[in-house]
């Protein structure tokens, strides 16, 4: 007879990691080692510095980027950080993160990069990070409890989120597509779509309450307008195709996820954004090879 033991021991020691919750450390904590303290208190967890992090591969864990912002507003170890994920390094992960500017630095921008940069690695982005970018803690000003206590309210909150979120990327049954794209360009990619969402066994919905959102937007100007950023009010699951025909496709994404995940309470499924660099909605359609990376986006 098989001894089963140690296969038990090993779905055990599984089960137990992913319970835990990995703390990624960047930068010198003083107001956010408090913060993080209370917030993790009654949270399994284990602290990695960024250089082990990015070194090892990762599946099925929740994780939380701790983030310092420098004075300086620098930023060279986070930055670093974004830059060094390799391709499927979080495979079936999830992440939230925060950034604390207690030493007067800036992180927000870096942020919004690093959260990419996981995504485009295979982790689903939690929305509503918590981005606290000051001294003053301006954001908690209002309120019965002192900033400070609100700030470490908000920072447990999150974490209970990262906790209870779901690693398991599930398909979609209901898509909603979205754009202020208009005529022939929307009607071809939404009946392509349509296609493509049926034949993995979903549906495109206008009505009801969708479990993801597809947007469609072009990049023509180098920042999103107000008409696009005002698609972003919904929640759920988001996607994002993007043609880029113009310049600057990082900083018209970043605006994008601003609105829909910092602002907004949209959570980012693995590999979220799409971009079609140099081209126009027309013109990625009518690409081949642009409609087989749009395929394997919905195949996976």
């Amino acid at each position: 007879m098989q001894n089963k033991a140690p296969i038990l021991e090993e779905t055990q020691r599984s089960e137990a990691a992913n319970e835990k919750l990995f703390v990624v450390s960047v930068g010198t904590h003083t107001r956010l080692g408090d913060v993080l303290e209370f917030a993790l208190a009654e949270t399994p967890f284990e602290t990695i510095n960024a250089d082990t992090f990015v070194s090892a591969t990762w599946e099925d864990r929740r994780v939380l980027f701790a983030v310092s912002a420098d004075a300086t507003g620098e930023n060279a170890s986070l930055r670093k950080l974004a830059a060094s994920f390799r391709v499927g390094a979080l495979e079936r992960c999830v992440c939230a993160a925060i950034a604390d500017g207690a030493a007067g630095g800036e992180a927000h921008l870096d942020m919004i990069r690093l959260l990419r940069a996981a995504n485009d690695a295979g982790a689903s982005v939690l929305a509503k990070p918590l981005l606290e970018g000051g001294r003053e803690l301006r954001q908690f000003i209002h309120g019965k409890e002192t900033p400070f206590t609100q700030y470490r309210i908000a920072a447990r909150e999150l974490v209970a989120r990262l906790q209870a979120a779901q690693m398991e990327s599930t398909k979609s049954s209901r898509v909603r597509f979205i754009t202020v794209l208009e005529g022939g360009a929307a009607h071809d990619w939404r009946e392509y779509l349509s296609r493509l969402i049926e034949r993995n066994g979903g549906e495109l919905a206008d009505i009801g309450e969708p479990d993801e959102t597809i947007m469609l937007c072009e990049n023509t100007e180098g920042l999103p307008n107000e008409k696009t950023l005002s698609l972003l009010a919904g929640s759920g699951k988001l996607r994002m195709l993007i043609a880029s025909p113009a310049t600057g496709s990082d900083l018209y994404t970043a605006c994008l996820i601003e609105r829909a995940c910092l602002r907004g309470n949209y959570t980012l499924p693995p590999r979220a954004v799409l971009m079609f660099d140099g081209l126009s909605a027309v013109e990625a359609m009518a690409s081949k090879a642009e409609m087989e990376r749009v395929k394997a986006l919905f195949a996976k």
